[in-house]
Formats: C-alpha cells, sequence, structure tokens
C-alpha cells in the first residue's frame, strides 16, 4: 500500500538583492528528496529488519545526517520486486519526470527492485537523464562519486534471489494445496478466515454471505450477470474489492475506491461459477507466466487440485446445477427492458436448434411469438416456422406444471414408481442408441486410420500423385478430427446416464415448498423445468390444429399421461394384493 507522503518545511527568504531573490526562488519550488522503501511478502521472513517502518526510520535518519531536505516518504507493502507496477514507485516516476526530484534514496539495492534489467534502466539511465542523484546506503552506492563497478554484479544477485525465492514459494504451495489446505492469502468473498484456524479454514461471512445467496437466486430467476451486476449497483452495495479495502485497510490491485457500488458482469460470471461456494476447495487453478512477469494464465484442469467438502457451503447443489444449465446456454441479453423469462429453455422438435422470442413492440403483447430460429436464418429448405404464441405457451406451461406438482404431492408413492419405471426404461434406450452410434464412429475412426497409410503408400509408390494424396488426406483428417471429438463426448454421456438416478425426491420436495403456483416466473420455470420442445403444428397456419409441445422437467424428465399411468398402477397395485 502507497505510503504517507511528508515534506519538510520550507526556510523563509527575505527578497532583497538580485541572487537573494534567486535563491528564494529557487527555494518556493524545491526538487525533492525522496526516500523509498518497500516489501514484500518475502522479504517478511527477514524480520523487522526489513519492515517499512524500519526503512523509514533509517532513510529519514540518514537524510537528516547528510542534509537532504525537502524530503518525501513513498513506500510500497506488499510488492515484490519484480514487478514495477507499484502505486509508490508510479508516484516516484510521476514526480521524476515532471522534475520534480533531485534525489532517491532507498536502504538497498534491493528494496529498488529484484529484476536487475529494470534496475539497471533506472540507475543507469532514467535517473543520470534526469540529473537524479541515487543512493543505495547499505551497498555503498552514491551516483555523486561514479558508478560502483560491483553494483551490475549486486542487481544481478538480487535477481538471482527473487528466482530462487520464487521457485521455493511456488514448491511450498504446491505442497500445501497436495494436503488439501488453502492457498490463498485472502478469503474468497462471502467468506472470511476462521479465528481459530485462519491460515487453513475459512467460515461465510454474515455481513456479504447473503449477497453471494442472493446473487445465485437472481441467476435463477433469470437474469443475466449484467443485469444482477446493475441492480447491485443501483441498490448500492459494496463491491467485493472494496468492501475487502473498508473491512482491512488493504487495497487491492485495479480497485477503484471512488466508484464503490460499480459491479462488472465478469465479477458476476466467476461468482456464479466458482465451487468455492458448493462448499469446494479447487487449488492451483492459475499461476503466473514467470518470477518476473505476474500475468496469471489458467492451470490445465488436469493441473488443478479439488477437494471437496472442505467448508460450510453457500448455496445448494441443486441451485449450482440450474445456474451452471444457465450458464452453460449463455444467453444474451435482449435488448427490451424486460428478459425474455423463457430464454434458453424453448427448443425446436424437430431441428433441436432454439425458438427466438418475437415480441410485438406495435402490437398488442398477446402477439408475442416464437419461432425457430433455423427458420429464420437459413429458410423453409432447414426447418419450418414452429410458431407459438407466448401467452399459449405460459398457458400450457403453468397448467402442467401445476399438474405434475399436484400428483408429486397428492400421490408421492405412485409418482416414484411411475418416475423410476419410465426413466429406466427412457435411459435404457437412450444409453442403447448412443452406444450404437459410438460402435459405428469407433469402426469409422479405424478404418479412416487404415485409408491414411492406404494412400500413402499409393503416393510413395507413384500409384497416385500428389495433389491426389493431399486433397484425400485432408478429408481423412477432418473427418477424423470430428470423430476424435464427438467419439469422448458420446462415451461420456453413456456414462452419465449409466450413473444417473432420477431424483424424485428433490423434485417432491420443490414440489411441496411451491404449494400455489398461480403465474410463471423465470424462478419457477428453471427450478422445475429443464427444457420446452415445441413441434410443427399439424396444419401450417391453422390456429387450431395440434401442436405437440415436450416439457422436460427436472430431476424426472418428460412426464406424459401421469394420470392414466397412476390409474395402472393403482389397479396393478389391488390386483396383486387381492
Amino acid at each position: 500500500m502507497l505510503g504517507i507522503a511528508e515534506q519538510s518545511a520550507t526556510p523563509a527568504f527575505r527578497i532583497g538583492l538580485p541572487n537573494e531573490r534567486e535563491a528564494f526562488m529557487k527555494q518556493a519550488n524545491p526538487k525533492y528528496t525522496i526516500l523509498y522503501g518497500r516489501l514484500s511478502q518475502e522479504d517478511e521472513r527477514d524480520g523487522e529488519s526489513n519492515s517499512i517502518q524500519n526503512q523509514r526510520l533509517m532513510l529519514e535518519k540518514y537524510a537528516a545526517d547528510n542534509g537532504f531536505e525537502s524530503t518525501i516518504f513513498l513506500s510500497d507493502d506488499g510488492y515484490s520486486g519484480t514487478n514495477f507496477d507499484r502505486p509508490g514507485w508510479n508516484e516516484v516516476m510521476r514526480l521524476v519526470e515532471s522534475g520534480e526530484v533531485a534525489t532517491v534514496i532507498v536502504k538497498d539495492m534491493s528494496r529498488l527492485g529484484r529484476n536487475y534489467l529494470l534496475v539497471g534502466h533506472y540507475t543507469e539511465m532514467v535517473f543520470p537523464s534526469n540529473g537524479i542523484r541515487f543512493i543505495a546506503i547499505n551497498d555503498n552506492v552514491d551516483s555523486l562519486y561514479g558508478d560502483n563497478d560491483f553494483t551490475p554484479f549486486k542487481n544481478l544477485f538480487n535477481d538471482f534471489y527473487a528466482k530462487d525465492t520464487s521457485k521455493k514459494i511456488r514448491a511450498a504451495k504446491k505442497a500445501q494445496a497436495e494436503r488439501g489446505e488453502r492457498v490463498a492469502t485472502r478469503a474468497p468473498y462471502g467468506y472470511k478466515k476462521d479465528e481459530s484456524n485462519p491460515k487453513k479454514k475459512i467460515v461465510p461471512d454474515d455481513d456479504v454471505a447473503p449477497i453471494v445467496q442472493r446473487i445465485f437466486n437472481l441467476c435463477v430467476g433469470g437474469k443475466g450477470p449484467s443485469q444482477i451486476a446493475r441492480q447491485l449497483k443501483n441498490e448500492q452495495v459494496m463491491t467485493p474489492g472494496n468492501y475487502y479495502y473498508n473491512k482491512t485497510g488493504v487495497l487491492l490491485t485495479g480497485v477503484d475506491t471512488t466508484r464503490p457500488y460499480d459491479w462488472s458482469d465478469t465479477t458476476i460470471a466467476s461468482i456464479l461459477e466458482d465451487e468455492v461456494y458448493l462448499g469446494h476447495t479447487i487449488s492451483l487453478q492459475s499461476t503466473t507466466i514467470s518470477y518476473k512477469n505476474k500475468k496469471r494464465i489458467e492451470r490445465p484442469k488436469a493441473e488443478q487440485l479439488r477437494f471437496e467438502n472442505t467448508h460450510e457451503p453457500l448455496i445448494t447443489q441443486e441451485i449450482w446445477s440450474i445456474v451452471q444449465d444457465i450458464r452453460k446456454r449463455k444467453r444474451r441479453r435482449a435488448n427490451m427492458a424486460e428478459q425474455n423469462m423463457f430464454s434458453g429453455l424453448v427448443y425446436c422438435l424437430d431441428c433441436k436448434q432454439t425458438l427466438v422470442l418475437h415480441r410485438a413492440h406495435t402490437m398488442d403483447a398477446v402477439k408475442n411469438n416464437f419461432m425457430c430460429s433455423t427458420y429464420k436464418k437459413r429458410g423453409k429448405e432447414k426447418c419450418t416456422g414452429h410458431y407459438i404464441r407466448e401467452y399459449q405457451l405460459a398457458a400450457i406451461i403453468l397448467d402442467d406444471l401445476r399438474r405434475v406438482t399436484h400428483f408429486a404431492r397428492q400421490q408421492e408413492a405412485l409418482f416414484i414408481q411411475y418416475i423410476n419405471r419410465k426413466n429406466n426404461a427412457e435411459t435404457k434406450r437412450e444409453i442403447d442408441r448412443l452406444q450404437r452410434e459410438l460402435d459405428v464412429m469407433r469402426r469409422r475412426d479405424k478404418e479412416l486410420s487404415t485409408l491414411f497409410k492406404r494412400t500413402y503408400e499409393d503416393n510413395v509408390l507413384g500409384r497416385i500423385n500428389n495433389e491426389q494424396f493431399r486433397m484425400l488426406s485432408d478429408d481423412y483428417n477432418t473427418e477424423q478430427k470430428s470423430l476424435k471429438e464427438r467419439i469422448p463426448q458420446t462415451a461420456e454421456r453413456i456414462q452419465k446416464l449409466q450413473a444417473s438416478v432420477a431424483n424424485v425426491t428433490r423434485f417432491i420436495d420443490k414440489a411441496r415448498r411451491y404449494t400455489e403456483i398461480n403465474e410463471l416466473s423465470g424462478e419457477l420455470l428453471n427450478l422445475f423445468i429443464e427444457k420446452i420442445e415445441v413441434g410443427e403444428r399439424g396444419e401450417r397456419y391453422s390456429r387450431t390444429a395440434e401442436q405437440e409441445i415436450i416439457i422436460h422437467y427436472r430431476d424426472i424428465g418428460v412426464i406424459s399421461a401421469f394420470a392414466e399411468e397412476a390409474e395402472k398402477i393403482a389397479e396393478q397395485r389391488q390386483r396383486q394384493t387381492a
């Protein structure tokens, strides 16, 4: 953090002879002596000798003993020596560039930095070109008396020290992460360090944990990151960075304290995608490019470490799953005041692409309608319109949702039996279909490998020319590349289906919570429904022709003629007990 700037008082001069007036003018606009201190987390291991306070006392005493006036103390606390983008140092350079600095004094060369190239740049080029005297007390460096032949070696040693320290810290952090311990220095937003074990455990922060939960609930309700950010800003909810600064006094990089409520959609998105709120710890998610370049890059998933149930979750698995489904759909916010609550849920039964909503801005709202996106983009040769009015779809969904949740509450045992019977049969059919598809793709993959080898041999033996070989091999490679992507995806889908079990209990619990469903909302749709498929009317442009609507309920799948099926199950039970 930026240290406090202090300037010594300028003595008064009487205006008299020309030389006295000149002296006065110089004193009225003095050049400063900068006393600069820096401390990083690595330096803290050296103890109190390197503390900011100790550096300040040492530098001020040296300045007083050697007659330096107009001093300003600037510091950077918690910044690596390889990083020159520091608030205190940036202020030093601002004063240098404005021609207001006469001398820069540091405790030793390492306080200036540990990147020997940049340290050399400042001490050998920037400072001399601006007429600035540079002093490193403990290293006996004073540019007034010429170059110190050992200074470049000292800088190089400091660079090596930074590199070695970085390696040791990385190794220690990795070992800590592999033990399942937290490696982050700060608790994530929504949590705070556990007072009983602050280095290893986190607990919910009662002040902001409800805000995290609200962000997830707003997403379930149909709001996107931009809308959520705007709402929090309007309600003057402090951003995570400003909340941390207000609570600890530590200013994080990039935090604008002049705009404490300026939430961004990227901040909201990162919260919605962070498994820490499920109670899990994901370590080694990112790293820096090098010990000099502090830009963070994401590690491959295979290198990350995942530990489940390490702390109290802020959200349920149910809410997390719903939010991730919504995020996968990557819905774009429409240019309209009110978000479409069906967004990302309605699909064409034939081409499987989304249906898009057309709002009748110049007509009655009842004329708002959905239309197949494939038909809209590519015409009737690729698909048909699949038109359905928004209010009609809403009425159908509302009626069916009431029907299904009513049966789930009133006939729980029959409901569970029906769902289990139905899903077992559907899952088996889907697994068989995917397995056949997977077998075909694997056979074709082997065939392509054989064909490529044969084509290569034909080219070598002169049976086909180079152009023919190139065309054939390009076709084979393109097809095989597509198969390499589809095969693992299909295999993963089969694995998930084999491991899946309809969570009837979870659906019934939701049905109990929502006993009175009077109107649809984005929250209800996302809680209960996974997907809606709309078929084409039996007769185009007919308002009375039948139109198939398939509703895929979350946790339980498609529920068609439940009442009839329930009666069959009840009759079967009666016969068994008779």
